[in-house]
C-alpha cells in the first residue's frame, strides 16, 4: 500500500491515520460514501472503513467539524450509520497528536472513542 503522502485528497490528519493503519498492518478502505450518493442530502462520507470489524472511522478536524451546524450534521450522520449496523468511531484532532495517536487508534479499533 502506498504512503499517505502520495494522496493529495487526504488531509494531514487523515494521512496520520492512514500511516498508522499501514504501519500496524490493519487492512482498510478509504473515502467511502454511505446512505446516499456522494454530495446528496443525507449522505455520509467516511474517511476509513475497517471491513473485518464493521468499523467506520471518521477523522474530525476542528476546521470542518466545529460549530453547531457541523456538530449536528455529524451527529445525525453518525446515528444513521449506527442504525445501519456500523460501529462508528470519531477520531478528534486533539487525540491524533504524535503523543496520543497510538492510544487513540488502539481504542478506535476496539470501537471506543477517546474523550475530547
Amino acid at each position: 500500500m502506498k504512503n499517505a503522502s502520495e494522496y493529495a485528497f487526504l488531509s494531514n490528519l487523515e494521512k496520520k491515520v492512514w500511516d498508522w493503519l499501514v504501519k500496524n498492518n490493519i487492512p482498510f478502505d478509504t473515502e467511502r460514501t454511505f446512505l446516499a450518493g456522494a454530495g446528496e442530502l443525507g449522505s455520509a462520507k467516511v474517511d476509513f472503513v475497517i471491513p473485518d470489524r464493521n468499523l467506520l472511522l471518521r477523522v474530525m478536524g476542528s476546521y470542518w467539524h466545529s460549530g453547531l451546524e457541523a456538530k449536528a450534521r455529524d451527529e445525525l450522520s453518525k446515528e444513521r450509520l449506527m442504525a445501519q449496523g456500523y460501529n462508528v468511531v470519531d477520531l478528534h484532532e486533539e487525540n491524533l497528536t504524535d503523543e496520543r495517536i497510538d492510544n487513540t487508534m488502539q481504542l478506535a479499533l476496539r470501537g471506543e472513542e477517546t474523550l475530547r
